[in-house]
């Protein structure tokens, strides 16, 4: 990748992940870490990268299982889902992955890069419907 692309990157996802930070609602929220991949499609209208257009899938299914489960939850309707768990992990992966773009080109391997989206992949898989049932019963943790 180009370097005036990662560093466009680097910065847009490191200013999206202090905002998420500052904020406490999981709406706010999703609304800051729509930068993921709304920057990584921006990028790839100007050169492409399979590791981008992975971030850009994953992430954009992370927004929208959440997003979606929020949405379907009517007053009494809530499944059971450890909110403030999710938004707190979500956060934290979004800032593994800032700080992921914040390293030098070849510093960041794709060993890593798979890691930090698999818990992506974790956390759109909690507030399933199946995910949160397998959460609750302790069979993996954010």
């Amino acid at each position: 990748m180009q370097e005036e692309f990662r560093q466009r990157l680097e910065k847009e996802y490191r200013y999206a992940v202090t905002k998420m930070q500052e904020v406490t609602q999981l709406a706010s929220k999703l609304f800051y870490f729509s930068v993921f991949f709304g920057e990584a499609q921006r990028v790839l209208n100007w050169e492409w990268n399979t590791d981008l257009a992975l971030i850009h899938m994953v992430t954009k299914q992370v927004y929208t299982e959440i997003n979606t489960t929020i949405q379907m939850s009517g007053p009494g309707q809530t499944p059971p889902i450890d909110w403030t768990t999710v938004s707190d992990k979500l956060t934290q992966v979004a800032s593994d992955l800032a700080t992921h773009f914040e390293r030098a080109e070849n510093e960041g391997s794709k060993e890593e890069l798979h890691r930090i989206l698999g818990h992506f992949a974790e956390v759109a898989y909690a507030v399933s419907g199946n995910g949160s049932y397998l959460y609750e019963k302790g069979s993996f943790k954010l």
